[in-house]
């Protein structure tokens, strides 16, 4: 239950506690009763203030290190940024110096070989590896872009060597059958023989039936085959590989198997020689 009315305190209270204070301060004085205490109240206090202090340097520290570290991170993405695009453009102008040697070193062999500079240069645009690797069906496709006139049953040279023939434009592409295609047919000869070597349907092979003995080669493997210029599509005498293998078929018939010099997977750009500079 609330009081109403203000409780008595009897003044001897008052003075009993004004005594006892004035006794402790007395001895506080004379004795140094209390200094401990007053020693762990001051720690405390600092220690408390200590801590503070030390608590906003470190977050302001944390947000002075964290803006830095945002500015840093961002100063090195510009810097990747730049290694990048310079190390982009660096390696698309090798890129462009490789090609522009391979069309001058490329030309410079046509050149001396035909006897020409009217010699057109194309970059490959693709091959079709899987017919190339296991079907007889063996093509390359070459960029055209200025859209030249390309006639079919053009000789078509890459590395050192021909590859195979022009068989129709279409777009901006040239579609080239190369020698190794069971279809194809190019006129070859040696110190030996002369034929018309079909493409086995497998990489850098071509082959031709004989009526020979095979005692007949047995000294023939590693000799070299040139195209012999009949069928006035290839030059003659251009060195198209060796003889890599001698197949018995029956008593009196051979088949000589070549291995072809140039590699169309190795080669970026190959050349197409006018029809005309063919003719024996």
């Amino acid at each position: 239950m609330a009081r109403h009315t203000p409780t008595y305190t009897p003044i001897r209270n008052y003075s009993i506690a004004f005594l006892l204070s004035l006794s402790i301060f007395y001895t506080d004085i004379s004795f140094q009763t209390f200094a401990p205490l007053r020693g762990i109240v001051n720690a405390s206090t600092l220690y408390v203030q200590f801590i503070s202090r030390s608590f906003v340097e470190n977050i302001s520290f944390t947000f002075a290190s964290f803006k830095q570290n945002k500015y840093l991170l961002k100063e090195n993405k510009e810097l990747r940024d730049q290694i990048l695009q310079i190390g982009t453009k660096d390696f698309i102008e090798k890129k462009d110096i490789e090609e522009k040697i391979q069309i001058i070193g490329l030309r410079d062999t046509l050149s001396d070989t035909f006897k020409s500079n009217g010699i057109n240069i194309f970059k490959i645009a693709s091959i079709d590896l899987t017919n190339y690797f296991c079907c007889s069906s063996h093509k390359v496709f070459l960029h055209n872009p200025n859209k030249i006139n390309v006639e079919p049953n053009f000789s078509v040279f890459a590395g050192t060597s021909f590859v195979g023939q022009t068989k129709r434009t279409y777009m901006n592409f040239i579609e080239v059958i190369l020698l190794s295609d069971r279809e194809h047919v190019l006129p070859i000869k040696s110190d030996f023989f002369y034929c018309d070597a079909r493409g086995k349907g497998k990489p850098m092979l071509i082959s031709c039936k004989l009526n020979y003995q095979n005692d007949d080669f047995e000294n023939r493997i590693g000799d070299n085959v040139f195209t012999s210029g009949l069928g006035g599509i290839f030059l003659k005498d251009v060195k198209i590989g060796f003889i890599s293998k001698i197949i018995p078929i029956t008593s009196n018939e051979i088949e000589v198997v070549i291995t072809l010099k140039a590699n169309p997977l190795e080669e970026n750009f190959y050349g197409i020689i006018n029809k005309d500079m063919n003719e024996i």
